[in-house]
């Protein structure tokens, strides 16, 4: 059996307090209007990539800084005013010890029995609410992600190592297939972007080569895991029942196999309210994520440590999170051309 070992160290976020957030856009310039007139307005402001299950990347405004919900919610009016669009505001969990790879504790049980709504609002509160999960990652200056993938290919196990580095314009992804397939390292910075594979380097189009690399983003290996906001605000959420068939926890969701593709069910830790299996149905079949392992990476902020996905076709994969860290700035050269 793999040892699962999972590492937060050099923890770094951006500013405390309260901050706004715009709608997800597919289209860049949505947020990046955002972004100018909070500028503009003498705020500071930023726009990322947040990963949603079932709509790929999405495009939000960051505007950060604030001391109180009062001065959060008047630039947001403001803002909405000037551009058209909605801020939502939200706060940044209450500071905590950080604590590397300690497993997540279980509150004292509840005595009320669970229904949908209760059983929820605990998942919501156990992953960080708005602020933690995506959101956290999105506002980390730089990301580190390092994880272990197994999976079958004719019938034969194959382990492939990947190591991701992300900051605001660079990205950096290494491969090691030990063994099976070729070893590469994908480079993207504002100055260019590379392939380095068997001996070569080869110039690549700098947002191909970006879209490559964030495939293997935290974001997305871990689906669901890290935006529960989204898992349970998607369409008409107050229809979500409590469901049979967990093997363990509480099954709260829509059903095994809904009409239309989107959230199916999750089974949550009754004891903790985290996530232990995931069912999302999207255009190419359902897609299930077992969840284990789960560390806290600090207040607000956990991770599962094991993660394994299985898909309509019946391709599996078993996931080990060695290392992920949210970093003020990567170290030097690591955007280096290879």
């Amino acid at each position: 059996m793999l040892a699962l070992i999972l590492l937060f160290t050099h923890l770094a976020w951006g500013a405390d307090g309260w901050w706004l957030e715009s709608a997800g856009s597919p289209d860049r310039a949505v947020a990046a209007a955002v972004e100018s007139a909070a500028i503009k307005d003498g705020y500071t402001a930023r726009v990322v990539k947040r990963f949603r299950l079932g709509e790929g990347w999405l495009h939000v405004a960051l505007v950060e800084g604030f001391a109180d919900e009062a001065g959060a919610s008047a630039a947001g009016a403001r803002l909405r005013k000037e551009t058209g669009a909605t801020l939502n505001v939200v706060a940044a969990p209450a500071k905590g010890k950080a604590v590397k790879g300690e497993p997540v504790a279980a509150p004292a049980a509840k005595p009320a029995p669970p229904s949908a709504a209760s059983t929820l609002a605990r998942c919501l509160e156990a992953h960080g609410g708005a602020a933690g999960g995506a959101a956290a990652l999105a506002r980390s200056p730089a990301v580190h992600f390092k994880f272990v993938r197994e999976f079958e290919v004719d019938g034969k196990k194959v382990r492939v190592a990947h190591e991701y580095w992300r900051n605001a314009t660079s990205r950096r992804l290494e491969v090691r297939g030990g063994g099976f397939g070729t070893d590469s390292v994908l480079v993207a910075t504002a100055d260019g972007a590379w392939m380095s594979a068997a001996g070569e380097v080869e110039a690549r189009d700098i947002g191909v080569l970006i879209s490559q690399a964030d495939a293997f983003s935290p974001e997305v290996v871990l689906g669901p895991a890290l935006d529960v906001p989204t898992l349970f605000g998607g369409p008409e959420p107050g229809t979500l029942m409590l469901l049979e068939g967990a093997e363990s926890g509480v099954r709260v969701g829509r059903g095994e196999d809904p009409v239309g593709t989107g959230f199916a069910f999750a089974d949550v830790d009754a004891a903790n309210g985290l996530l232990q299996r995931v069912r999302y149905v999207t255009d190419a079949g359902p897609v299930s994520y077992s969840y284990g392992q789960w560390r806290a990476a600090r207040e607000g902020l956990v991770v599962p440590g094991s993660v394994r996905v299985e898909r309509a076709d019946q391709r599996s994969e078993a996931i080990a999170v060695e290392a992920l860290e949210l970093l003020s700035a990567a170290p030097a050269g690591t955007f280096a051309q290879p």
